[in-house]
């Protein structure tokens, strides 16, 4: 080619040349790997181009729509923001990437990794960028939550950060955001998380409620629990790590007073238990709690208190008979139904009246009757011989109280092999004697001695049977009886006298002619001197009523021809010369006092085998059978009660008459209400009686203190007991009406009538509150003091 021609085609070629060289650059680029590794190797001689081609090409690349071309040619030149635009026109992400990256864009650099699902430059990239939350979203894509979290917290979007906490098991780190947040519903979940954890880590090799951090969890866990108002779960998890006492405190706050106690007891809170227990109307629960709590503390004395308040009689009986109080154990027995043991210790006491009774209780009638009898319950006696089927003293309980007919069907019931039955039939043959059937006391007398050689043993039956025959008009037989008795014993009893008297009458009756009619010779039979027995004057009614001091018949007067009220006293007067003269004496002072409240006395003496005073009837009921009726008496009934006996008192006393008896069965109420006081002086007749026995005389409900201890008593005995009565009709209820009341009387303060009836006149209050003072010398100093105190009381 010559120079002319060459020159003409420069540009040409060197167009071809450019050309050759992006043709061989896009093959490169084709084949892969990035711009930068692409065009290193003709970066130089890109340089080298002109401006001018470099614009031509790019120029014709773009409208060509090689945009990726342009891009890696623009991205050789450095050129970033131009191939930045061809990447993204070109759809080339990489290249725009990298174009970005030039240019300092890390944040839009980062989304284009991030659309190219290169996360990890994505993310990478965005921390660069100062973008954690979107950092934080392409960690968590790549499954690293520990990282995602961080950046979301770093990012201050706390609550996406807590969930990723949570998810990731970084359970603390969740609670603390939760917190932040106030979000104290997950804030718990998260530790409840953390909890399980250490369950499923620990298993069952270790305690996890006695670890502290466990706790520590569990007290933070329940306290959000609490703040979101979600108490069912924050007591679940405290119990869940036996954390009673809080659950028990939540539950009691919470009104749930009885899950409360439950949990309390757990957590070994006996006292807050019991309180909780109080309050729902477990009071005996309660009380049991508290005993237990104080005998573990060693505390007896309060231990009891709480068992008597929980009516557990028979830990209380125990725990008085360990410190050795002997009466409250047996008076805790009695309340526990431990009537047998109750009864021993009494009995070992002396105090046989309440041994008696609760032998009774136990049904060991033997042992109650012993008691009884030495207590000197003497209508007790009787009754308990006869519920232990020992016929034969009840029998003779019965005889001594004078209850002829009772003793009579208790002793028939003794079998004939017993080895009582002689002294049965002994006994039958007296008492159907003092009844004037003295044919039956002679079958009775003769089944005593059957086969029997009369001998000092038996010696009085035998005078009983001559005695018999004397009075039944066979003499004959009396005296070969009478002389059998002088074989044994020439001085006993009168027989000689006897003797000696039925011989001579016999001689009489022998002097008399043949025809002497029969009636005649009965007659001689039946002179004085021959043992008549005299007409009854008193004809029996019915029975209108019976207590210790015997029984009480309505009947006739025969020789007056009027009806009477005619006590039997007891048979063992008998036995007691002293007590019957004292007895005949009281009754003739008794019969002297003639006054309105005082039920008159007509007579006493002895008739058919019996002592007896024959008094006024008065038709009405006793103030006992009204309580017994009505409970109480009204209160202006009860004044008028009082100021009547008072003045029935006033009237004895001036007269030196000391009643010793005074009680609600001693006063009648009569049908015209009139009060009238019974049974002046047998109290003190029956003390001599129970002389040798440790119980004073008078009801040991009613009696003074002074009585009570067997001391000198004067009038002021009365007004303690009229006190006592008082009480008893305005309240309802006797002032010692459990335990020992004889105690009780000696030592314990009385009450007061007002506990029982808070709204008593506080003047008639003091009133019975002096009566029953222990000092004598405190009481009203005579019955006149106490009417005026009364007349001071206003009632409406």
């Amino acid at each position: 080619m010559n120079p002319a021609s060459f020159a003409q085609h420069l540009p040409f070629l060197a167009v071809f040349v450019m050309g050759l060289v992006f043709v061989m650059f896009v093959y490169r680029a084709l084949r892969g790997g990035g711009v930068e590794e692409n065009l290193k190797d003709w970066r130089e001689e890109i340089k080298n181009w002109s401006e001018r081609n470099i614009e031509n090409n790019l120029n014709n690349l773009v409208s060509q729509k090689q945009f990726r071309l342009a891009g890696e040619i623009a991205f050789s030149l450095e050129r970033w923001g131009e191939a930045s635009e061809y990447f993204q026109k070109g759809h080339h992400l990489q290249g725009t990437a990298q174009s970005l990256l030039k240019l300092g864009k890390i944040k839009e650099a980062a989304g284009i990794y991030r659309e190219l699902e290169e996360y990890k430059k994505a993310a990478e990239l965005f921390d660069k960028a100062g973008e954690p939350g979107s950092a934080g979203q392409i960690y968590f894509i790549l499954g690293d939550l520990q990282r995602s979290a961080r950046r979301f917290e770093a990012a201050g979007d706390k609550k996406r950060a807590a969930e990723i906490y949570l998810q990731s098991g970084f359970f603390r780190k969740a609670h603390q955001l939760f917190e932040e947040l106030g979000d104290y519903k997950n804030g718990a979940e998260s530790l409840v998380k953390a909890l399980d954890e250490a369950e499923t880590r620990l298993g069952k090799e270790v305690e996890l409620p006695q670890l502290s951090f466990y706790q520590e969890l569990t007290l933070a866990a329940a306290e959000d629990f609490k703040k979101s108002g979600d108490t069912e779960r924050t007591i679940e998890l405290l119990d869940r790590a036996h954390l009673f006492a809080e659950s028990g405190r939540l539950l009691s706050e919470s009104g749930r007073l009885k899950e409360a106690s439950e949990r309390y007891l757990s957590a070994g809170l006996v006292l807050e238990a019991a309180a909780c227990l109080e309050q729902v109307g477990q009071s005996v629960k309660a009380a049991q709690l508290r005993a237990d709590y104080h005998l573990g503390e060693g505390q007896k004395q309060e231990a009891i208190k709480e068992l008597e308040k929980a009516g557990d009689w028979n830990r209380v009986a125990e725990l008085y008979q360990e410190l050795g109080e002997k009466r409250k154990a047996a008076d805790s027995m009695d309340q526990a139904g431990r009537f047998k043991e109750a009864g021993q210790i009494w009995e070992s006491l002396e105090n046989f009246w309440k041994a008696g009774e609760d032998y009774e209780k136990a049904g060991a009638f033997d042992k109650a009757a012993q008691c009884y009898d030495r207590a000197g319950e003497i209508s007790k006696v009787s009754e308990m011989y006869e519920q232990a089927r020992d016929f034969y003293n009840a029998g003779v309980s019965y005889y001594h109280r004078g209850l002829l007919d009772k003793s009579i069907r208790a002793l028939q019931q003794v079998e004939k092999g017993s080895q009582d039955y002689p002294k049965t039939c002994s006994l039958l043959g007296k008492i159907f004697q003092e009844k004037g059937m003295l044919n039956l006391a002679k079958e009775s007398l003769k089944l005593a001695v059957e086969s029997q050689d009369i001998s000092r043993s038996n010696i009085d039956d035998f005078y009983q049977l001559a005695s018999l025959d004397e009075r039944l008009g066979d003499l004959e037989g009396a005296m070969m009886l009478y002389e059998k008795i002088l074989l044994v014993d020439i001085e006993y009893l009168d027989v000689r006298i006897k003797l000696e008297r039925l011989k001579q009458s016999k001689t009489v009756i022998d002097s008399r002619s043949p025809s002497v009619s029969q009636e005649e010779t009965q007659t001689l039979r039946e002179i004085p001197s021959l043992g008549v027995v005299k007409p009854v004057r008193y004809e029996i009614i019915e029975e209108i009523g019976r207590g210790g001091m015997g029984i009480v018949y309505k009947a006739r007067d025969t020789i007056l021809d009027r009806v009477v009220a005619y006590k039997v006293l007891p048979a063992n007067l008998k036995d007691h010369p002293a007590a019957l003269r004292n007895f005949f004496r009281e009754a003739k002072s008794a019969a002297r006092l003639n006054q309105t409240n005082i039920v008159t006395v007509f007579d006493a003496g002895e008739e058919a085998g019996n002592y007896y005073i024959a008094m006024e009837l008065v038709e009405g009921e006793t103030v006992k059978q009204i309580l017994n009726r009505d409970s109480k008496v009204p209160v202006k009934a009860a004044l008028l009660i009082a100021g009547q006996v008072g003045r029935a008192l006033e009237y004895a006393h001036e007269r030196k008459v000391v009643h010793r008896d005074i009680k609600s069965s001693n006063i009648m109420w009569t049908k015209d209400k009139q009060t009238k006081l019974m049974d002046f002086g047998l109290a003190k007749v029956l003390e001599e009686v129970k002389g040798y026995q440790t119980l004073a005389s008078g009801t040991p409900y009613y009696m003074s203190p002074e009585q009570a201890l067997g001391k000198d008593i004067d009038h002021r005995t009365d007004i303690y007991s009229l006190g006592v009565t008082m009480f008893e009709m305005i309240t309802g209820q006797l002032p010692f009406k459990s335990g020992d009341a004889v105690y009780h009387h000696i030592h314990t303060p009385p009450p007061e009538a007002r506990s029982l009836v808070p709204d008593l006149d506080n003047t008639l209050n003091k009133i019975v509150l002096r009566c029953m003072q222990k000092d004598p010398k405190e009481r009203y100093q005579d019955a006149k003091s106490f009417l005026d105190a009364l007349k001071k009381v206003k009632i409406d």
